[in-house]
């Protein structure tokens, strides 16, 4: 199975300085549900990226996910 890896940033403002954790999923779909599942605190906003740094997938508080087209 070919994983690859994303980085899961969560923060509780507009800004995402925050350090990321990196996980490894198989796709992106498998890679939001990690996130969504490991979310630490009610009403933040998720943000996943590529291991280059490319924003590949947002959510904001209670929104459903947005993924962007790169």
């Amino acid at each position: 199975m070919d994983m690859k890896t994303y980085i899961i940033r969560e923060s509780d403002g507009p800004t995402f300085l925050r350090k990321g954790a990196e996980i490894r999923a198989k796709n992106l779909t498998s890679a939001k549900r990690q996130a969504s599942k490991n979310q630490c605190f009610v009403g933040t906003n998720l943000r996943i990226e590529s291991e280059t740094g490319i924003l590949l997938a947002l959510k904001m508080s209670g929104q459903k996910w947005e993924e962007v087209e790169s």
